[in-house]
């Protein structure tokens, strides 16, 4: 895959950090760790989307709104705050195989819009 949209490890470290968080994958700029047991496109391609979003918020800054939107909605949403955070809602909106060329026609900032949608 190419460097703009991650590095893809599985099996290994990547597999103890899935397994510690208790995910699927996650990215962690520029890595996109993935566990081998549930390697998938689609998720490759969600994680991809984060980050895009993470190189567009010069990494830090895009961690940090992370956690302050999830504590922000969980008063209001409870175990769906993590489905309810706007980098999320996008990429879950758009990691299906009909949306694989969704990162060329991307324009920057995508997720804002998702800030005031409802949940995916």
């Amino acid at each position: 895959m190419m460097i703009k949209n991650g590095i893809v490890l599985r099996g290994g470290a990547a597999e103890k950090w899935c397994r510690f968080w208790n995910v699927s994958g996650m990215s962690l700029w520029p890595l996109i760790l993935v566990s081998g047991l549930r390697f998938s496109e689609r998720l490759v391609r969600h994680e991809m989307i984060h980050i895009r979003q993470q190189r567009e918020m010069l990494v830090v800054p895009f961690y940090i709104w992370y956690v302050l939107e999830y504590l922000i909605r969980l008063p209001f949403y409870g175990s769906n705050a993590y489905m309810n955070i706007s980098f999320e809602r996008e990429a879950y909106s758009h990691d299906d195989s009909d949306y694989s060329d969704y990162l060329e026609k991307r324009k920057p900032y995508s997720w804002f819009k998702y800030l005031w949608h409802t949940s995916v």
